[in-house]
């Protein structure tokens, strides 16, 4: 078993590599059925009983997220595996503007047992996407070329949130949303499961290889902000978590952490990982984010 939890240690980065127009409607539309009932009856499928198109929703939440400059948000992380739970801390900040923007984020494990570092950046010197991670067995770091990307995939965001939800997107099909309340925020659960053409796919997480068949996203209804992101197995009605991501304390600014951005320790000899990127998000292709 602690063998387990070493191995789980060592993947546990990439699980983790890894927000309008229609927000607002998305809001009145959960005001309306808590007051009205839209839902209860009609033509609206029950697991959409907002009745939204959940696509342009999502459409809007990249929208929305890739023009947001300066938000930092702290961190807390799950990861279910190998019947073992590896929990942690980070923080995420980012800031710019569409292909001007750029996110850095740090996540470390809190079990001593197990330790884990893990550092994305996109590089405030040049338009590439670094990242490494140690744990207490192994350590490695990859770059991708973002301009290289970028000729091919015009209308993929470069960075930040937006970039994990239209990569989200690619690989996952969300059909399901409904409104949920945490105190007074109004809050949306949107549920998916992965496309049939990214089925035989590793997809965002290689590491689980068929067991991340669902994904979940838990957004603000106002602004579209993704609070939670969760990775799941799905088997008939029951959907298992395997990676959970909370942002809390969301504020504005970039983050005083200077390293988030502009890290100073850069490995030379990184894995060059531009052409497997390139194929990864190909629609389709499943991705490895």
């Amino acid at each position: 078993m602690k063998d387990n939890r070493f191995k789980l240690t060592g993947l546990i980065a990439v699980a983790l590599l890894a927000v309008g127009v229609g927000l607002g409607y998305a809001a009145q539309r959960f005001h309306d059925s808590n007051a009205s009932g839209i839902g209860a009856g009609g033509s609206a499928p029950p697991e959409n009983r907002l009745g939204l198109d959940i696509d342009l929703l999502l459409m809007n939440v990249v929208t929305r997220w890739q023009q947001a400059d300066a938000l930092t948000a702290d961190v807390n992380w799950q990861v279910h595996l190998f019947e073992h739970t590896l929990q942690g801390i980070g923080e995420y900040t980012q800031s710019g503007r569409g292909p001007l923007q750029r996110h850095g984020v740090i996540l470390k494990s809190t079990d001593p047992a197990a330790p884990m570092f893990f550092q994305q950046a996109v590089l405030a010197s040049e338009p590439v996407v670094w990242t490494q991670w140690k744990t207490s067995l192994d350590e490695s770091a990859s770059m991708v070329r973002l301009d290289d990307l970028a000729h091919a995939h015009p209308q993929m965001p470069r960075a930040g949130i937006a970039h994990l939800i239209w990569r989200l997107q690619q690989s996952y099909a969300f059909t399901s949303i409904e409104p949920v309340m945490q105190g007074e925020r109004q809050l949306l659960l949107v549920r998916g499961t992965k496309r049939r053409d990214a089925e035989n796919d590793e997809g965002l997480l290689p590491f689980l290889d068929q067991q991340a068949n669902g994904a979940s996203l838990l957004l603000d209804a106002a602004s579209g902000f993704p609070h939670r992101i969760q990775w799941e197995s799905v088997e008939s009605n029951r959907r298992t978590p395997l990676v959970t991501v909370d942002l809390i304390r969301v504020r504005a600014g970039v983050s005083p952490n200077s390293q988030l951005l502009s890290p100073t320790t850069i490995v030379p000899d990184a894995t060059d990982q531009t052409e497997a990127y390139q194929m990864a998000v190909t629609s389709g292709a499943g991705g490895h984010y």
